[in-house]
């Protein structure tokens, strides 16, 4: 039986952060999707949770395990094998969808585009942030490789990990970017941003660390990721060459800018540039 939606939740050893993820879930207005929740395993009260949780599902078709897992990757791949939705949500334990319309809101929006994306509200060190990712469709492959990709927020097609292949779950934090290259850089899969709120991140989890440890493994498995994916050639060209075109097609949107740049760039020439002898 297929759905339009299964939301995928991963857990180990997050009991409070489990059950806050779960009440947000289960509380939908919208009912028509499929929720799964994969944990690891976990030694504290986290199974618990997941059956007294459960009983408020109120038909909502749910399904879970708890079992060893090798990582987060891993996990993330047991549910989405297990999974029988056109689009999947990645909603790791301790974010929480922003109120209880929101899968009413975006299930319209599943008009067979590949990736869907909305934004996150995110609260580090006392304000509230909104993070809107790339914040826009029109996506290149700089972006891609330099932008931040909200899978917490994004609604990925199913058919993505059939036909590219699930998450390398070699990688311990990086594996999803690297999907995403797949799919967006290499493949040339569609890609809609939506201004919509969807998830308040949980910034104290693995992902959003920015010192210590697991910020340093990040950053090492990206630049192993940067040279398993591009040739240093192709890396630096990206990089010298992207933001360029992006600020040519910017000044090319508004004619005036443009023809008041040029002005000024021939102004220059006149007045510094180089005379011939």
């Amino acid at each position: 039986m297929t759905t339009k939606l299964s939301i995928i939740t991963i857990n180990r050893n997050n009991a409070a952060g489990l059950r806050k993820t779960m009440k947000s879930v289960f509380s939908q207005t919208y009912r028509d999707f499929e929720y799964i929740v994969v944990d690891g395993a976990s030694t504290d009260e986290s199974v618990e949770v997941i059956r007294a949780s459960a009983l408020q599902a109120g038909g909502l078709s749910f399904k879970w395990i708890s079992e060893p897992d090798t990582g987060i990757y891993n996990a993330m791949n047991k549910g989405l094998k297990m999974a029988h939705g056109e689009y999947t949500l990645m909603l790791n334990s301790g974010d929480y969808l922003v109120d209880q319309h929101v899968i009413e809101r975006i299930i319209p929006q599943f008009d067979g585009t590949d990736i869907i994306q909305g934004n996150t509200i995110e609260e580090r060190e006392g304000k509230t942030y909104r993070n809107r990712g790339y914040g826009r469709s029109d996506i290149s492959m700089y972006d891609v490789m330099e932008g931040v990709f909200l899978h917490q927020a994004s609604f990925c097609r199913i058919s993505l990990f059939e036909k590219y292949g699930y998450f390398d779950d070699t990688y311990a934090i990086a594996a999803d970017t690297k999907f995403f290259i797949i799919c967006l850089g290499i493949h040339n899969a569609t890609f809609r941003y939506v201004n919509m709120d969807i998830t308040n991140y949980d910034c104290n989890g693995i992902s959003a660390a920015t010192s210590g440890p697991w910020n340093r493994k990040h950053w090492e498995e990206s630049t192993r990721l940067r040279r398993e994916m591009f040739s240093p050639r192709l890396e630096r060209y990206l990089r010298e060459n992207e933001p360029k075109v992006q600020l040519y097609n910017k000044l090319h949107e508004h004619k005036w800018i443009w023809y008041m740049t040029m002005a000024l760039a021939h102004c220059y020439t006149w007045l510094y540039g180089k005379k011939e002898e």
